[in-house]
């Protein structure tokens, strides 16, 4: 009977807070970048970008993750099924395809905001450039492409469920 009772001590703690340590942590809450900072974070992501996207926390507070992204090539089509983005372009260009299905749609990662797919079936392209705003609602399809040195900000803002 000791064996089961230490056995179920060990196996309890696993069971119900195991999902609970694997899921990726919350950004720190952060609610001012300056200028200067902001500057630095693009110098920081041009200097390690190796192709894809690459993204540098900018400010965060309760789910609102607003982040610079700099990409320098067409990256896969995704989704965020919970969450709609507001993006501004802050240097470049590209064009960004919206709206359509998603073919190719993959699971996203255990607490990811982010599910992937490997093309767009009849989405809108627009060309994008500096000084551009665009509001990608949740559960649309979006991707980049042609994209030309492109630096923006993004903003992911949690939406209800329906």
């Amino acid at each position: 009977m000791k064996k089961i009772l230490f056995a179920a001590a060990l196996f309890v703690p696993i069971t119900v807070f195991g999902p609970a340590l694997s899921q990726p942590a919350a950004p720190p809450t952060k609610l001012y970048a300056s200028g200067a900072e902001v500057q630095s974070l693009i110098a920081q992501a041009k200097a390690e970008h190796k192709g894809g996207n690459t993204a540098k926390l900018v400010v965060n507070a309760e789910g609102y993750p607003f982040q610079l992204e700099h990409r320098t090539g067409t990256t896969p089509p995704s989704i965020h099924p919970t969450q709609a983005e507001l993006i501004e372009v802050i240097e470049g260009s590209c064009t960004l395809i919206t709206g359509g299905k998603m073919i190719g749609l993959k699971p996203a990662a255990p607490g990811a905001m982010t599910q992937g797919g490997t093309a767009i079936e009849g989405g809108t392209p627009r060309r994008i450039s500096k000084g551009d705003y665009i509001m990608v609602p949740a559960n649309t399809p979006h991707q980049y492409t042609e994209v030309n040195g492109l630096v923006m900000m993004t903003l992911h803002m949690p939406v209800p469920v329906k």
